[in-house]
């Protein structure tokens, strides 16, 4: 009877002894990476000269609106097409 005793006090400093030798979890950082949207798609053009306000004719003032509405329309199609780029990024990565 006390052998088995003797026995059940030898069995746990060997079970202690074998839990601390499994392998150790191995951790993995998460991987990122920097998406950025090519530079041809930052299409704004800016109005850079006005025509004088004092000598300002109705021909003049046409062509200003004409030319801020293109510039307009140029940045909202640049602001889409990042848009669009960012999404489609987002996605492929979102899949992996």
């Amino acid at each position: 009877m006390v052998l088995f005793k003797m026995k059940k006090l030898l069995i746990i400093p060997f079970a202690i002894v074998l839990c601390g030798c499994h392998s150790a979890v191995e951790l993995v950082a998460p991987e990122y990476k920097v998406v950025k949207a090519p530079d041809y798609l930052y299409n704004c053009p800016v109005q850079k000269k006005f025509p004088s306000p004092d000598t300002l004719t109705d021909q003049q003032v046409g062509d200003l609106l004409l030319n801020l509405q293109r510039n307009n329309n140029a940045c909202k199609k640049s602001l889409e097409s990042i848009k669009k780029f960012y999404d489609d990024a987002d996605n492929t990565v979102s899949k992996n």
